[in-house]
């Protein structure tokens, strides 16, 4: 009998310490992300770099784990051909933003989107976000970068 009560003080005991982690991810997932113009002067320390081409139609992905705790996400598209149109999707897991165009960021028509994502409850949901980058109006093949610090 003694076995079952030590199991079942156990059981009641480890419900009690993951319940307040469940809650903090549901809560960190279920808060607003709010998008605004980024700051694409700056530099990124430690981030990759991503090199690619596109063309008219296709869809390139991307992820990258946000760790918890990050209160700020800058996201930089970066084609240069203003006469070509890309757009940015970002996927996250308090859902689905964009699609993001080059005057989304405030500046009109230059070939770049940049963008600041930062978190209504003070930091972004933890977890792999996915970006995708999507051809609108490329005539022949357009190179771009992209990165997400």
């Amino acid at each position: 009998m003694s076995v079952y009560r030590n199991a079942l003080f156990i059981l009641i005991g480890a419900a009690l310490l993951l319940a307040p982690v469940v809650s903090a991810q549901q809560a960190d997932q279920n808060q607003t992300i709010i998008v605004v113009p980024g700051d694409g002067s700056k530099s990124p320390v430690y981030s990759i770099l991503a090199y690619d081409t596109i063309v008219q139609g296709e869809t390139d992905y991307f992820t990258k784990y946000v760790q918890p705790g990050t209160s700020q996400l800058t996201l930089d598209l970066n084609w240069g051909n203003a006469a070509n149109s890309l757009s940015l999707w970002v996927n996250t897991p308090a859902g689905l933003y964009g699609p993001y165009y080059d005057s989304s960021d405030g500046i009109p028509t230059n070939g770049r989107i940049v963008l600041a994502m930062s978190g209504s409850g003070g930091s972004l949901p933890a977890g792999t976000w996915e970006f995708r980058v999507y051809g609108d109006s490329v005539s022949n093949v357009e190179d771009y970068t992209f990165v997400a610090y």
